[in-house]
């Protein structure tokens, strides 16, 4: 990932785990599955338990999915993982292969909060710092 992004974020801590790689900003995580891997919630519990140490129940975050990798995940539990965090407000795929940006149209049947699209992740950054800035309901 570039290290030049324009955000107001920062960067807290980036964690290496069997799955892929996690990045853990300010107000966003950012998330970059292994080629090949099968996402479901026991495996990316790590990733889910980091999260939650760190921002508990109150810190607004995005979760932005930057697919570098091919890779396959359960959708059903997308419900639960957001039931986990209240304090999740927005999701974000980045991905250059179009097919990839395509299926994030079926994640968003899914995710009962605003979903992003793009094609870099400066444009995902862009979107997410925006929605932090929104009043919440």
């Amino acid at each position: 990932m570039e290290a030049t992004l324009p955000t107001r974020q920062k960067l807290i801590l980036e964690h290496r785990l069997d799955i892929g790689r996690f990045l853990f900003y300010t107000n966003m995580v950012i998330g970059e599955f292994d080629e090949g891997i099968h996402v479901t919630k026991r495996n990316a519990a790590k990733a889910i338990e980091i999260a939650l140490q760190l921002y508990g129940g109150r810190t607004s975050i995005v979760y932005i999915s930057h697919r570098l990798n091919s890779y396959s995940m359960d959708p059903v539990g997308y419900g639960e993982i957001v039931k986990m965090f209240p304090n999740f407000i927005g999701f974000a795929v980045v991905s250059r292969n179009r097919y990839r940006r395509m299926l994030a149209a079926i994640e968003k049947l899914f995710i009962k909060k605003p979903v992003g699209v793009f094609y870099d992740l400066e444009a995902a950054f862009t979107w997410a710092e925006d929605l932090l800035l929104k009043p919440r309901e």
